[in-house]
């Protein structure tokens, strides 16, 4: 509490930053339902950001519809700095490859406040699979065409694993799923062979003995599983794939608001202690401003576009 005030102080003394915002309670929307890795990192953050501004930031879930639902609903709200969207890579890149038309424009309707971190991806196999490491899997799947299953609950996944199936070459049943909680329960019980889940939810399944992770699917190992190899050092060349968090709020958001958010984010995401309890989800902390999410966001949509048109995913 006491390095929180004192980031207070700073915040305050910084030029051009003024009293008079915030002085009621922020809106925090999350396109996801309670419980994912989104909703638990968005939460530690809103708490944390509440203490530094000095007012509470409460969290509102609008999930469904790919993040779509939550999407238009932070789009749509009043543009006086009392509203956040915290959401990923789904609602701001990949929603744009997967659509044909979106009900909100990432671009026109939300402006960049600050860049959060990434949920590093982990291939975790069930353990009844006979495969010790991502090699043997890999012989695996070429070698029994159609045998094994993956499980997958958002465009991410599916795009993950089918990026992965073809660069393998193999032949992989995909079985899809409403949310996250139901896939790792198929993936527990061994009704999928594999899938592809964040840290957030693989770790403590990997920590019990319930699944067996064999690779990370970035472009570098996790600080968080440095033993696991990427699928890059697999032999899949370029393969990088990971979720992305960031902070925008609806176009027009006063400046104030906007860079009262971003510097305070900033602060926070440096902090010793904050950046441990999120690694304790799983999430690494990226810290950027708002041009840098902005210039990340076309980067990345331009990317996803290449990757849903390569792994022949659509969406009815």
């Amino acid at each position: 509490m006491r390095l929180l005030g004192l980031l207070l102080g700073m915040l305050l003394l910084v030029p051009g930053a003024r009293a008079a915002w915030p002085d009621r309670p922020i809106t925090a929307i999350v396109p996801f339902a309670p419980g994912g890795g989104t909703d638990g990192v968005a939460r530690i953050l809103a708490e944390n950001l509440g203490r530094l501004l000095g007012q509470p930031v409460v969290i509102e879930n609008r999930g469904g519809a790919n993040g779509t639902i939550g999407a238009v609903a932070a789009a749509r709200a009043r543009p006086d700095g009392y509203t956040l969207f915290f959401t990923t890579g789904t609602t701001q890149a990949i929603n744009t490859a997967l659509y044909r038309s979106l009900p909100y424009d990432p671009n026109r309707d939300f402006v960049p406040v600050a860049r959060i971190g990434i949920f590093p991806l982990m291939l975790a196999v069930h353990p009844a699979v006979p495969a010790q490491n991502i090699a043997e899997l890999m012989t695996l799947l070429r070698q029994r065409p159609g045998v094994y299953s993956f499980g997958h609950w958002s465009a991410v996944y599916l795009a993950a694993g089918k990026t992965f199936v073809r660069q393998l070459g193999a032949q992989v049943l995909d079985v899809p799923y409403r949310s996250s909680a139901n896939t790792m329960i198929d993936l527990v019980a061994g009704r999928i062979s594999f899938g592809i889940v964040d840290l957030t939810i693989g770790l403590p399944l990997a920590r019990a003995n319930e699944v067996r992770p064999l690779a990370v699917t970035g472009a570098r190992r996790s600080a968080l599983l440095p033993n696991l190899p990427t699928l890059q050092e697999a032999g899949l060349a370029g393969f990088d794939i990971s979720a992305w968090m960031g902070v925008y709020a609806p176009t027009g958001t006063p400046e104030e608001a906007v860079a009262g958010t971003a510097r305070a984010m900033q602060a926070l995401l440096t902090t010793p202690a904050l950046v441990s309890r999120l690694a304790e989800l799983g999430f690494e902390p990226v810290p950027g401003d708002g041009a840098e999410l902005g210039r990340m966001t076309l980067a990345e949509q331009a990317r996803w576009r290449e990757l849903v048109a390569a792994a022949e995913i659509t969406v009815e």
